[in-house]
């Protein structure tokens, strides 16, 4: 895997609805193949939100999944110029998109530096911090300094 690679930063993205975020990361996920293979990744996305709801803190979502589909492992980042404002039903004012995309068969190693990340998404310092800062760089370091 390359390292530059693991972390995908689009900062101030303006991306306004689920269905365009879920079309973005796809292409992302499946660079130059057909439209049936970026749908069953938005399908996939869609699918595990009804396993459980991809909302982590407030203004904060981490969809994630595993798919034979995806061609590298990475994490994603999407922070919004302007929230989205609906996402569905139960969510809404959404700031900051944490997108994880893991690839069936994936090395243990991979795996272990992804786990890794997760657990601090559970400091709500660390999720406020992503939130508020307000220049690209001061993001890439919160992200790789975690």
């Amino acid at each position: 895997m390359n390292d530059n690679s693991f972390y995908q930063v689009y900062f101030n993205d303006t991306l306004e609805t689920k269905e365009q975020v879920y079309d973005f990361v796809s292409t992302i996920a499946c660079p130059n193949h057909s439209y049936q293979k970026r749908q069953a990744i938005i399908d996939q996305l869609n699918e595990r939100e009804k396993v459980g709801s991809p909302l982590i803190a407030e203004h904060v979502l981490l969809p994630h999944i595993e798919s034979n589909l995806i061609k590298e492992s990475q994490i994603i980042f999407l922070k919004l110029t302007n929230p989205i404002s609906f996402w569905d039903n139960n969510i809404k004012d959404i700031r900051l998109i944490i997108i994880i995309l893991l690839k069936t068969g994936e090395q243990e190693e991979v795996k272990k530096r992804i786990s890794l990340f997760t657990r601090s998404l559970a400091d709500e310092d660390y999720l406020e911090r992503l939130l508020n800062v307000e220049e690209q760089s001061s993001f890439y370091k919160e992200i790789i300094t975690f």
